[in-house]
């Protein structure tokens, strides 16, 4: 069976258990602004640009809160400002950074890349503060194990199942941006209505991907301890204690063999218990 036909015909996935604090989040970029001889430029460098590429809104959700959260800069005309002398600019960065301060796990798509640089970049910009260490989690990276044709957040939603009708807003193109920065309301409301969606939509792809997401932040860390003191143990992906021991199955290094469990809840089947099943004492020279 497919991914895609587990994930439309299996159990609902369900939502991960766990008290740590996970913020998904979303930025859009304003384009820059480049004068050029060449209608087909390779290269812009540095002398050729008149104004800087910056955010210019983000939207956010907790992943224990139902509601999400948005911020923008201005509305007025601001094609050809650059991002520091347009009004609400810092405050929109700021208010992301308290966000990213608080959370302990921050979900992206595309994020690792692209969304934690460039606000990283900006905050350094305007001597923000930078948010205390989080882990990140970029769905991304699972999607590029999976082979498809596409990855961009809708299709990856469209290959786990989720029909079109309930994933990306649709909009113009370029010219919602172009619109937005010369100051159309209408566009600015479409803008927020993209931003927010994408963000829900990136909470859900996560949950239906969860069973597949190899590099998880190991949320038995948030599992707490039991009444000797012992970590309780718990699935490192959905925070879950219902693990069972999958018979015949063991995880294999080099030299060991470890018992593997199998998740009741999310159905992630590579978890790797830490009592030792078998070991050998040869190995090739390498």
């Amino acid at each position: 069976m497919s991914i895609a036909s587990a994930l439309r015909d299996g159990p609902t996935p369900k939502r991960a258990v766990t008290t740590a604090k996970i913020l998904t989040f979303d930025i859009e970029r304003r384009p820059g602004v480049y004068l050029s001889w060449d209608p087909m430029p390779k290269f812009l460098n540095r002398g050729m640009q008149l104004i800087r590429s910056s955010s210019i809104s983000w939207a956010a959700k907790w992943y224990d809160q139902d509601d999400t959260i948005y911020a923008d800069i201005d509305h007025g005309n601001t094609m050809y400002s650059q991002p520091e002398d347009v009004p609400g600019y810092r405050e929109m960065l700021e208010g992301l950074s308290d966000l990213l301060d608080e959370a302990d796990i921050v979900v992206g798509y595309n994020s690792a890349r692209f969304d934690e640089p460039k606000i990283r970049g900006e905050l350094v910009r305007l001597g923000i503060r930078e948010p205390s260490p989080f882990r990140t989690l970029d769905l991304i990276k699972t999607t590029r194990r999976m082979g498809w044709d596409y990855r961009s957040l809708a299709e990856t939603a469209s290959a786990a199942g989720i029909p079109d009708d309930e994933a990306k807003t649709s909009h113009q193109g370029f010219s919602l941006w172009t619109d937005c920065l010369n100051g159309d309301a209408d566009a600015w409301a479409l803008m927020e209505k993209y931003n927010r969606q994408d963000v829900v939509l990136t909470e859900r792809v996560m949950d239906l991907l969860r069973p597949y997401i190899k590099d998880h932040p190991n949320l038995g860390l948030w599992a707490g301890a039991d009444d000797l003191g012992s970590p309780i143990p718990a699935c490192p992906k959905c925070g879950s204690e219902d693990l069972k021991y999958m018979a015949g199955k063991t995880a294999r290094t080099a030299q060991t063999g470890y018992g593997l469990l199998e998740c009741g809840n999310c159905g992630a089947r590579d978890t790797r218990a830490n009592f030792i099943k078998e070991r050998i004492s040869l190995r090739t020279v390498r």
